[in-house]
């Protein structure tokens, strides 16, 4: 067995030791990878000195924590319904489920409750951020039952036949033969191409199969990407797919609306599968490199890893060009205390400009020569001064850089 893979950032507390290339590629992780290696896999690296979980902390948004919830509240809800053989949200065995569900809105607290707890540890989350996430959310459930039932007002859903309903008799694998009906959540996956996905909708007839996608966010052609890869799992899975029933349709399923788009066909699903195994090749070897190329771009500014990342902090823009009340994030050294509760900081950046930055209080603490990177910066400014100022707001996050990193 060959010696773990190290990297350090240069950044307290942050050596990562990188992951393998996994067994499994979903669409997901795929696309991730080929969007910047790096950031898939110091994402995914492990920190030991940051906590005991897999992956770099995350500060997760109120938006997709919400759309979480959203998603997660339709797929208790939905597997619920498909379990008692309803084929609606509406008559009375529906309403019977719903009650002993607690309703919409209890399951909604329910999955905001688990999401939640998952951040628990987060250290990147201390000084009351977890308590600022579960207000914002929780004022929020009344908007989320509304989108739950707007998604559950056009479903349709075909009861399920005994025979090849359900998983084995132990239970124990997600992974079985698809009978006629619908199927929550079901996990397929194509062995040969070394790739697997969880599919929210689907929906087995007996002269075809249908999918369906939950979006919570704005329709996006990459959605229909991901149907196409859902659509070669159940071409290629001979446990699920083990009676060859052919693909019908693929349906992207948004809060007001739904987007149907026809399957590939026999051919088209074979190129399709060649042009996935060949990305799933280039995958491995990505992740595979000892210098994990960078690709900087506008996903930069939603990646959690960006403060270990030295191919981002050129690209961050001039404070001075800024309008007061942007957000922004900074690199610099402290030069020196300009009073109780600011400092000043010379840029790291090319344009090596001064900045004033003020902190809400004064407990925060830095000392000159220091390196720093922050994140989430507030531009403010000063009728008595000409340079850029900045306020470390409460949801600020300071790094400190201890060297420098290979890549």
């Amino acid at each position: 067995m060959s010696d773990p893979r190290t990297f350090d950032p240069g950044i307290r507390g942050s050596v990562a030791v990188l992951p393998d290339v996994p067994a499994l590629w979903s669409y997901s992780s795929l696309k991730a990878v080929e969007t910047c290696p790096r950031r898939y896999v110091l994402s995914r690296a492990t920190y030991t000195d940051l906590w005991d979980r897999t992956g770099y902390p995350e500060v997760p948004s109120p938006a997709a924590l919400f759309g979480d919830v959203v998603h997660d509240s339709l797929e208790a809800i939905v597997r619920a319904l498909a379990a008692q053989g309803c084929t609606s949200a509406s008559g009375p065995e529906a309403i019977s489920v719903l009650r002993e569900l607690g309703g919409y809105s209890e399951v909604a607290k329910a999955m905001l409750a688990k999401r939640l707890a998952r951040l628990d540890d987060n250290p990147r989350l201390a000084g009351g951020g977890r308590e600022r996430l579960q207000d914002q959310l929780e004022h929020r459930i009344p908007e989320a039952r509304e989108e739950v039932q707007h998604y559950l007002h056009r479903m349709t859903l075909v009861p399920r036949q005994s025979a090849g309903s359900g998983p084995n008799s132990r239970g124990a694998s997600p992974r079985y033969a698809r009978g006629v009906g619908s199927h929550p959540e079901a996990t397929l996956q194509a062995d040969e191409l070394r790739a697997w996905g969880r599919i929210d909708l689907l929906t087995v007839r007996p002269v075809q199969v249908d999918i369906t996608d939950y979006k919570t966010g704005a329709e996006d052609e990459s959605h229909f990407d991901q149907l196409r890869f859902y659509a070669v799992l159940w071409d290629q899975d001979n446990v699920s797919n083990s009676s060859r029933t052919p693909l019908g349709t693929l349906t992207a399923s948004y809060p007001s609306r739904e987007v149907t788009i026809e399957a590939p066909d026999a051919a088209q699903v074979q190129t399709l599968a060649q042009q996935l195994s060949a990305r799933v090749t280039t995958a491995d070897e990505l992740v595979q490199s000892d210098e994990p190329a960078a690709r900087p771009g506008d996903h930069c500014a939603f990646c959690a890893v960006r403060p270990l990342c030295t191919a981002y902090w050129p690209t961050t823009p001039e404070p001075a060009s800024l309008k007061r009340g942007s957000w922004f994030d900074f690199e610099g050294t402290v030069v020196e205390r300009n009073g109780i509760k600011s400092w000043w900081l010379h840029d790291l950046g090319p344009r090596k400009g001064p900045l004033l930055l003020r902190t809400t209080s004064a407990h925060h603490a830095f000392e000159p020569g220091q390196r720093l990177r922050l994140l989430g910066l507030r531009r403010d400014e000063d009728p008595d001064s000409e340079v850029a100022v900045a306020v470390l707001a409460q949801t600020s996050e300071v790094f400190l850089v201890t060297g420098e990193s290979d890549y």
